[in-house]
């Protein structure tokens, strides 16, 4: 599991006013106090390893060294700053930004060019600025992970937005679809771009990357929109997040996405990416319809990160069949690799599958046991074995096809993983409608407590 992080909004105040900011309508309203900041700060890093600091733009603070520091004394391992990249430019201030504790920079490029760039910006001279300040954090040995939202009139130029990013050296791009919220909202007319007409350059700036080396991936575009590109989705990589805005917590950003803040239609019931696909932003269909939306025939995908697996083009193909695999007649069954006999891991898996062998076969699942070192050849077969065995288990429907491969096996809890599998196999498609907002008040004394629907509905802008 990746490092847990907070995603800490420090404020409003912004040197630049781009035409799709998510908080446009609420820009320049001031900066939250340093020692709130910090106090927010002390009580994430209870739960957080990573922070990333984001406003508007949090590095017009006067106290923003100040507030880099308070994180990297409390112990934060990853200290981002997102950014729109204009004071980086100034070397010295690059310099302190990174003495300070700074090393993760997220600036924001949206033109391979000045009359690009700045018109969505809308601050002349910024394009110059952001390219500066990626040269200067690259020479000062620092990740850089830019942003780029595709616009309606960035859209064409994607590809070679992307081999501007390959030529300065970043270490990662993303394209992000916009949010149709804030200005995003005013302007969606001129600014919001139909998906189906800009996938095909999303895609083609994501093959620069690819080429190039570098990881890159395109956020808020659904699967049947990235076909061929499903790998470079950018939900897959973004780590189990927290946001926390004056006092309030949004405590799960993904379930936040998956339950309110994005959509999905009748029609994705038969995809196989209905499981773990977020659909796009809540508010585009409202505007554009969702027939460009179309269900993606195939084996169901239950974990998205499954995708990252080589093995993920065994769902849908025939097991290889064995003796043991014969003789089970139910109609699940869990093929399940574990490496040797008598290792303490192995035998404690063992014993907690063994433990829950009449609670598995209740819900019609059989588990088969197999030792990886002992059936080189079956092990192979399986695509479990890599220079040794691999601890993997394979889900097979009732007609012995290959339904999930479970990659990260929890020796303590591995009967209770199956059985998640399968139900999320069997589940119904999810429901469509919002769901309520999950956000908690924070108190001075870190308790966290539940908002009445009425307490949170002036949070609905504020996204991440």
């Amino acid at each position: 599991m990746p490092p847990r992080r907070v995603d800490l909004k420090t404020g409003t105040d912004c040197n630049c006013n781009c035409v799709f900011c998510v908080i446009g309508d609420q820009l320049f309203q001031g900066e939250r106090p340093l020692g709130d900041c910090v106090q927010e700060l002390e009580l994430s890093r209870e739960t957080c390893d990573d922070v990333v600091f984001t406003g508007a733009e949090v590095t017009i603070r006067p106290d923003f060294l100040d507030l880099v520091r308070a994180a990297k004394k409390l112990g934060y391992r990853r200290i981002q700053i997102q950014t729109n990249g204009r004071m980086l430019a100034y070397p010295e201030f690059a310099r302190k930004a990174v003495a300070a504790g700074a090393n993760e920079f997220s600036p924001s490029i949206h033109g391979h060019e000045a009359k690009l760039h700045d018109g969505l910006v809308r601050a002349p001279g910024s394009f110059e600025q952001i390219v500066q300040s990626i040269r200067n954090l690259k020479a000062l040995g620092q990740r850089v992970i830019t942003n780029t939202v595709v616009t309606r009139q960035n859209a064409r130029h994607l590809p070679a937005i992307a081999r501007m990013l390959v030529d300065l050296k970043v270490d990662q791009f993303q394209i992000a679809f916009p949010h149709p919220t804030g200005h995003a909202a005013t302007y969606f007319d001129v600014v919001v771009p139909r998906v189906s007409d800009v996938d095909a350059f999303i895609h083609e700036a994501l093959a620069v990357g690819v080429r190039a080396g570098v990881p890159c991936m395109a956020e808020a575009m659904p699967y049947c929109r990235m076909t061929g590109f499903e790998r470079h989705v950018a939900e897959l990589f973004i780590p189990p997040t927290e946001i926390v805005y004056d006092g309030f917590v949004v405590p799960d950003y993904a379930r936040d996405r998956m339950d309110r803040g994005k959509t999905r239609f009748e029609g994705c019931a038969p995809c196989r990416w209905e499981p773990v696909c977020e659909g796009p932003w809540r508010g585009y269909p409202e505007r554009m319809g969702s027939e460009e939306f179309v269900p993606v025939a195939g084996p169901r995908v239950v974990d998205a990160r499954l995708l990252l697996d080589d093995r993920f083009g065994l769902l849908g193909t025939p097991a290889s069949r064995f003796a043991e695999l014969e003789a089970a007649t139910a109609p699940w069954v869990a093929v399940v690799f574990y490496a040797e006999e008598g290792s303490p891991a192995c035998a404690i898996e063992l014993a907690g599958l063994s433990a829950a062998e009449a609670d598995l076969a209740a819900r019609g699942i059989a588990v088969v046991p197999v030792c990886g070192m002992d059936r080189r050849d079956l092990a192979e077969a399986y695509s479990a074995w890599r220079e040794g065995p691999l601890r993997s288990t394979y889900v097979l429907d009732s007609e012995r096809r290959i339904a999930h491969v479970v990659t990260d096996v929890d020796v303590h809890g591995h009967a209770g993983q199956i059985g998640d599998v399968v139900g999320r196999l069997t589940a119904p498609p999810r429901p469509l409608a919002k769901r309520p907002d999950l956000v908690l008040i924070r108190s001075k004394d870190g308790r966290r407590e539940p908002m009445l629907p009425a307490e949170v509905a002036h949070l609905a802008e504020l996204e991440p």
